[in-house]
């Protein structure tokens, strides 16, 4: 029995998906903890701004089609030719949006410091992010595809000397050159991640054969891909826009060190949410991409669920009784008044984990209009309820609209599965 359950598909994964969060919790445990002693609240909404940023430019290069990456990748990886094609059309793809968003970003680079980072002195660093932009989405993209071929190995390599990688830049970053190393480094790190990825022979056969593949390049999974871009897009721009306009709210109501407060919160919430997003891409993502039927769906969900809840519960527990060591172990004594939130984001990030796992049959089977319809409930009900609730409940009114907007997701996510799975998956015979 013992056996049987090791051998299961989604204990493997959760195994080496355990592992690569693990590192990452203490290479962002390493970075978090530099960062808070040497930026502070208010460095950290400076920072905040620039993940907004960053959220939504490698939404268009790179992470957008992400999930159209290991959709085709596992589809096709038992057809080495067809795999190289989709390797390369999807490469190609994210050079071509990353050279035309890096114009932008070098062109606009004065405008978008003084707005997104709140002063024209961090002009030069909008540039350094437009140069270095196509090497910083392909490091996405490497880890896709090893994502969708499933082969985990490879992707615990890759993504654990990224956490390395992290750790180490970040903190010699901060630590001679402050908040501009801080703004230097969310972005120079995937970077040099992607040369690093060139140190593994699977990664160098894997793009050796790009320029064989060029002139074979499908235009259909161009297209498809582009699909996934315009949905993410659209998602990275609304999550940005939000979480920019409920910072400056909170930063108007209050102060910059508040907004830095919710900062850490999220930044402590990316932590444990990690390890859950892992698992939707590399689990859960590419069993739905290959299901076909309503009873192969029912069984995913169901194995899936089955497990997840459970560890999900576990987890919350633990964390929410040492939330004190938590705030302690990761940021410094200035960050403390955010315990009294931590009942709150998790309760708001449980139900998401329920909505999330269920809103993956939208990327695996290209549902675009539901998944743009639920995620503008997610995240403008977020932002509107946050502006109005942050005037009667200061910060925590931005953790109550947390709740109501996840859970109002939630509830449009079954409502668009239940009418609309039947029209992508066939009938059991």
């Amino acid at each position: 029995m013992l056996k049987k359950f090791l051998e299961n598909s989604f204990i493997k994964v959760v195994s080496y998906n355990s592992f690569v969060v693990v590192g990452k919790v203490i290479a962002s445990f390493i970075v978090s903890k530099v960062s808070a002693i040497y930026l502070g609240p208010s460095g950290y909404a400076v920072i905040g701004n620039l993940r907004n940023l960053l959220q939504g430019v490698f939404g268009i290069t790179a992470v957008g089609f992400g999930s159209g990456v290991v959709k085709y990748v596992a589809e096709s990886k038992r057809d080495r030719k067809q795999l190289n094609v989709v390797i390369t059309s999807a490469i190609t793809l994210s050079f071509c949006l990353s050279l035309l968003v890096s114009i932008v970003l070098f062109v606009c680079s004065g405008y978008i410091s003084k707005k997104v980072l709140l002063s024209s002195e961090w002009t030069f660093v909008i540039k350094y992010l437009a140069f270095l932009l196509p090497m910083a989405s392909l490091s996405f993209l490497v880890v896709y595809i090893a994502n969708g071929l499933q082969n985990y190995k490879l992707y615990t390599k890759l993504v654990t000397v990224t956490n390395i990688l992290n750790a180490l830049a970040t903190v010699l970053l901060i630590y001679f050159f402050n908040l501009e190393g801080a703004l230097l480094a969310a972005f120079t790190v995937p970077a040099l991640s992607f040369i690093s990825s060139l140190a593994f022979k699977e990664v160098r056969v894997l793009l050796g054969n790009i320029f064989d593949y060029l002139n074979n390049i499908s235009f259909n999974i161009l297209k498809s891909m582009g699909t996934y871009v315009a949905m993410a897009t659209y998602s990275a721009v609304l999550i940005s826009v939000s979480y920019f306009f409920i910072r400056t709210k909170i930063i108007a109501f209050s102060n910059a060190d508040t907004a830095g407060l919710w900062e850490a919160m999220n930044k402590i919430s990316s932590f444990y949410m990690m390890f859950f997003s892992s698992l939707f891409t590399l689990y859960l993502l590419p069993q739905l991409a290959k299901n076909k039927t309503v009873l192969g769906y029912q069984k995913i969900m169901k194995s899936y669920f089955k497990y997840i809840i459970p560890l999900t519960v576990i987890l919350f527990l633990v964390l929410f009784f040492l939330k004190g060591s938590i705030i302690t172990l990761f940021l410094t004594s200035e960050f403390e008044k955010i315990e009294q939130f931590f009942y709150l984001q998790l309760t708001g990030d449980f139900i998401k984990i329920i909505a999330f796992s269920l809103a993956y049959q939208f990327h695996a089977k290209k549902m675009v209009k539901l998944y743009i319809i639920s995620d503008t409930v997610l995240y403008v009900t977020y932002y509107l309820i946050s502006f109005y609730l942050i005037d009667t409940y200061a910060i925590q009114g931005v953790f109550y609209a947390y709740i109501i907007s996840v859970f109002l997701y939630l509830l449009v996510v079954v409502l668009a599965l239940y009418f609309n799975n039947l029209k992508y998956l066939k009938v059991n015979v």
